[in-house]
């Protein structure tokens, strides 16, 4: 029976990873699945060791907290990779966790798959160094990776995006928001805060104090919060019920003043961006499913101060937002750091209401970047070079 262990960290990354896992079942039958992940791998039958939501933090000072966690997913692992031999280890992005996989694989004798590219080609390009060391495959999703990792001495291969793949047939606008309780006549605004306590935590207080100054100009706003597997529930619904938002319940369809009418989904992350006019994206894969959504959007984040002084010093690029590095342009607005207040998110949120010309302009950049994402079938072809590593690596036994 073959063996895979495979590590993912991010909501994103645990749903690549889940369809890579059922593609590779396509492949091989009786493989068996082990690792690190959340929801989306559990359903797929994969025995976790840890859960992802116990390791997503970002930043220099947010990991020190979580430190105890790390070591002993760390230790775990260890222990899984000299138990159970596996003959492939999957790393899903995660980098700064998933370096240390790897090290502990090569350790074990374990080849090494790397699929969805950490972005160091954006920033800490450095860790190239490490990645040609400690990765058998980089297995990338935007096609100017492969070429940057193979001028560099890394075995790369471009397989597409694995969104594209799993883009869902979703019913007109006013039906969705009609099951979600919400009027279809009115202004809706999707926050997405990001999938990691810590990420939201540092936005969702400032999205929903810039929320209240949207409804007081625009009173019949409401808002619609998908809210990703990793995220806490627990977390999002305390902040939400600190500005009147409507959490669960239905939401009142006469405007009201001085609170939020806000609903919380689960997951559907990509049909609630489908069914706004506008967002509020926390950079990362999100700002590519409100491309793929054709919805126009403003991307924001904020770190640590250290934690972001530090990064102004690694980054190689001028846009953060995946979005705007696909588009080659800053198409989404980018509110970053101390940029990022209730006033200004708010002033751009109205700015970008008023302005139609600006906004006939994004949907014309979001149409080039959904036609460089490439088509379907991004897992199949990963789940073919997984196959085509554990053969190899069985060749490479027998000859011994």
């Amino acid at each position: 029976m073959n063996k895979i262990f495979i590590v993912a960290g991010e909501a994103s990354g645990d749903q690549h990873a889940a369809r890579l896992v059922a593609a590779i079942k396509e492949e091989l039958p009786y493989a068996e699945f082990l690792g690190v992940g959340g929801e989306a791998l559990a359903a797929q039958g994969v025995r976790l060791f840890c859960h992802a939501s116990e390791l997503a933090v970002v930043g220099l000072l947010e990991v020190a907290g979580r430190l105890p966690a790390v070591f002993k997913a760390l230790k775990d692992i260890g222990r899984a990779l000299k138990q159970e031999r596996p003959q492939l280890v999957i790393l899903v992005d995660f980098p700064d966790f998933n370096f240390w996989v790897a090290r502990l694989a090569k350790y074990w004798g374990a080849p090494v798959m790397y699929y969805v590219s950490p972005q160091v080609w954006a920033w800490r390009t450095y860790r190239v160094r490490t990645i040609a060391r400690l990765v058998d495959r980089m297995v990338v999703i935007f096609p100017f990776e492969a070429e940057f990792y193979r001028q560099r001495g890394v075995a790369a291969e471009y397989v597409g995006h694995p969104l594209v793949e799993t883009l869902p047939e979703l019913p007109d606008r006013a039906a969705l928001l009609e099951a979600w309780g919400l009027d279809p006549r009115r202004f809706t605004l999707a926050l997405l805060p990001g999938s990691r306590a810590s990420e939201i935590e540092r936005h969702l207080p400032a999205m929903l104090e810039a929320a209240m100054l949207i409804k007081e100009a625009i009173p019949e706003t409401q808002f619609v919060l998908p809210l990703a597997s990793t995220a806490p529930r627990e977390l999002v619904e305390e902040m939400v019920a600190k500005f009147g938002g409507g959490g669960q319940g239905p939401v009142a369809q006469a405007p009201r003043l001085g609170t939020l009418d806000i609903k919380i989904i689960d997951g559907q992350s990509y049909a609630a961006l489908s069914a706004s006019h506008l967002a509020i994206v926390a950079s990362g894969t999100a700002t590519v499913e409100a491309a793929l959504a054709a919805t126009p959007t403003i991307i924001i984040y904020r770190l640590s101060p250290i934690t972001f002084a530090v990064g102004r010093l690694l980054v190689r690029v001028e846009h953060v937002g995946m979005a705007n590095l696909l588009a080659g342009e800053r198409l989404f607005p980018e509110l970053l750091q101390h940029l990022f207040t209730p006033e200004s998110l708010a002033r751009e949120v109205l700015s970008l209401v008023k302005d139609r010309e600006r906004l006939e302009i994004m949907r014309l950049g979001l149409a080039r970047i959904v036609a460089r994402l490439g088509g379907p079938g991004a897992s199949r072809r990963a789940a073919l070079i997984a196959k085509e590593i554990i053969a190899g690596k069985r060749m490479a036994a027998g000859k011994n």
